[in-house]
Order: structure tokens, then sequence, then C-alpha cells
């Protein structure tokens, strides 16, 4: 089998190259585009999961009475456009968020959730709650009685197990 000798495919080269690299251009946004959105979803998919967690060591805490302590590692960090701000836990008492837990994206956007089921007030050393501002960070959440009043001390810190 021999191959044919044609000039002109030789000088077409150029031009279908040149429609190549155009539709391979146009294509990159759109797959950017996709991949941003992708990462955006697996961080709020991955918040969430977390802000219920922290919910469910609380009413755990809650449930088991003074003296009990849980620890959590949390990541909130993201690739993607959206990502931590801060993460507020509890309020003052009788405050409107003393059984809080809000994330607040960069975006200005919240994910909470509430401790209602037993509810549990929140709080920092200092009485109100705590914010926390690092996205990667450990969690210590402990049952505590002051007098006949009950709380939840949450700390944010490092701690050995």
């Amino acid at each position: 089998m021999r191959l044919r000798n044609d000039a002109s495919a030789l000088e077409s080269l150029p031009l279908k190259l040149v429609i190549v690299a155009a539709v391979a251009g146009l294509s990159i946004i759109p797959a950017a585009d996709a991949l941003e959105s992708m990462r955006n979803k697996d961080f709020v998919g991955r918040a969430q999961l977390q802000i219920e967690q922290i919910a469910h060591a609380v009413q755990v805490v809650a449930m088991e009475g003074p003296g009990s302590v849980r620890t959590l590692s949390l990541d909130f960090s993201s690739e993607g456009s959206v990502g931590f701000f801060r993460l507020s836990l509890g309020d003052s008492e009788g405050g409107a968020a003393m059984n809080c837990v809000a994330l607040k994206l960069n975006t200005g956007a919240y994910l909470t959730s509430m401790v209602d089921d037993p509810p549990a007030w929140l709080r920092g050393y200092a009485g109100d709650g705590l914010d926390v501002f690092n996205p990667v960070f450990d969690l210590r959440i402990e049952n505590r009685l002051d007098g006949e009043s009950g709380y939840i001390l949450v700390e944010e810190g490092q701690w050995t197990s």
C-alpha cells in the first residue's frame, strides 16, 4: 500500500490545528466552572456533616450528665470559592442562640443546627458563646453543673485523649 502525495493536505494542517486549539480553549472554562462547583458542593456537604456531628456530641454529653466530655477534631478547610469564615457555638444564658451551632461561610450564608433534644446551653468560659476563626481545630465539649444550673462548656484547642 502506497501513500499518495497530496500537497493540499499539508496546506490545511495549520487551519485544522487552529480549530482544534479554539475548541479546546472554549471547553476549559466550563470544565473549570464544573470543578469549582464540585469543590463547593463537597465543602458544604462536609461542613453540614460536621455541624451535625457537633450537635450530636453535645446531645450525648447533655444526656450523660455532669462530668461527661467529648473531643472532636474538625476540619472546615475548603479548596473552592465557598469556605469557612467563623463557627459560633451558643450564646449567653437566655440568648437567642444559646443552643445553636452556626457556621458562617465566606459568602455570608449560614449552616446551622439547633441542640434541642434535649435542650442544652452552650457557652464558653466567659459565659457567652464561643467563636472559632480557625478552620482546623479540636473542640472540647463538657457537661458542667454550676449550682442547680447545668451547661455545656465548649472550648477550642488541642487535647490529648
